[in-house]
């Protein structure tokens, strides 16, 4: 039998070994993350994408990407356009996601932090603003003014109900970005505004410019906020181990966060993504106390599947964006779908801090125990 020269041996060889690497190239799977960068409840995005916490729990190969956005209905286009398969955002463009079946089946699969309202559900007023003795002399004082938040966001939803509750008439309802609304509360453009956390504590008073200053609360009107991880139906089924592996991620990544003995780390690795904005307002807008002279001690709770008062929060907000007409129909049935978290929380051999609290919560704490001094 005639002998292969060696040359040719290891020739073939090399493409051989070419052939399978490239192979193994193509089957390495890319998966989109949105989150906001400018958003306190997609800091542990931040912390997950910094220390690479997910590299540990999906499939070898995986691929995954974070896309900053500047508001959470940019996240949910992406996700109807599959352009991104998992999602960071408030509850409210959660909801207006979720009830577009047609589009993209999208589910509620976790949740990222709730407040009582101190992250995106507060009134700003513009700094010469009177003081008010009362909620309600603040809605009176709102009527006929200039009014700004940014539509489809959780301050918007804010506000709708404020403005249901206390009949405000404002003068103008403006639809602007978070960094428009900072910037006309500098020239007096505006009079009051409602957005979030941390732009919010940037304007504000207490560690901020001080251009505005925060005069409610979602208190005001029974508006908590609720950060919200959705995933697109058809991703979590044909890759249910990078769902999964993400959520577990996402889990460390939330228990970090609230360990203080983490959070100066936090701050330095949000002040990456968050161009622009002070270390000090970066702490203050996750772990100060909002606002400044509040008698509630709890700045938020992490309870990472939907205890009873989140799943309350989503049900009164559905029917609500649909009296509004910013839905067209309700979230189908099974929208809100924990049982993966759930599953991941018992393999982690996580016991709940109560009923309503999984993981801890955030006791806010006054702008002076800031470990940052800008």
């Amino acid at each position: 039998m005639r002998r292969l020269p060696w040359r040719f041996i290891t020739g073939l060889t090399l493409l051989t070994l070419l052939t399978l690497s490239l192979a193994s190239t193509a089957m390495a799977e890319k998966f989109v993350v949105g989150y906001q960068p400018y958003d306190t409840i997609s800091y542990q995005a931040i912390v997950n994408a910094e220390l690479g916490l997910w590299k540990k729990y999906v499939p070898q190969g995986t691929e995954i990407e974070f896309q900053g956005a500047l508001q959470g209905t940019v996240v949910a286009n992406n996700m109807l356009a599959d352009k991104a398969h998992i999602g960071y955002m408030s509850v409210m463009p959660a909801t207006i996601l979720c009830s577009k079946p047609e589009q993209a089946e999208i589910k509620m699969v976790a949740t990222l932090g709730m407040s009582e309202g101190t992250r995106c559900s507060l009134v700003l007023v513009r700094k010469d603003a009177p003081r008010f003795e009362s909620v309600e002399a603040l809605a009176r004082w709102m009527d006929g003014k200039v009014i700004a938040a940014p539509k489809g966001s959780a301050s918007d939803q804010y506000l709708m109900r404020f403005f249901e509750k206390y009949n405000v008439k404002p003068k103008e309802y403006l639809n602007q970005s978070i960094e428009v609304i900072g910037t006309n509360f500098r020239i007096g453009k505006i009079d009051a505004a409602s957005l979030w956390e941390p732009t919010l504590s940037r304007i504000a008073d207490d560690v901020g410019e001080g251009v505005a200053r925060i005069a409610a609360d979602g208190r005001a009107c029974d508006n908590p906020d609720l950060g919200i991880l959705v995933m697109r139906k058809d991703f979590m089924e044909k890759h249910p181990e990078v769902a999964k592996g993400y959520l577990r991620a996402e889990l460390e990544a939330q228990r970090y966060l609230l360990d203080p003995a983490n959070w100066t780390n936090v701050i330095e690795m949000v002040s990456k993504h968050a161009s622009g904005i002070p270390k000090t307002v970066l702490w203050y807008s996750l772990y100060g106390q909002i606002p400044a002279d509040s008698k509630e001690t709890v700045r938020e709770w992490k309870s990472f599947y939907f205890n009873e008062r989140e799943r309350k929060n989503i049900a009164e907000v559905a029917p609500f964006l649909l009296k509004d007409k910013r839905i067209k129909s309700l979230p189908p049935e099974g929208t809100v779908d924990d049982a993966m978290a759930r599953a991941v929380v018992a393999a982690a051999g996580i016991t709940p801090v109560s009923d309503s609290v999984t993981l801890g919560v955030i006791e806010g704490a006054p702008a002076s125990a800031s470990p940052f001094k800008e």
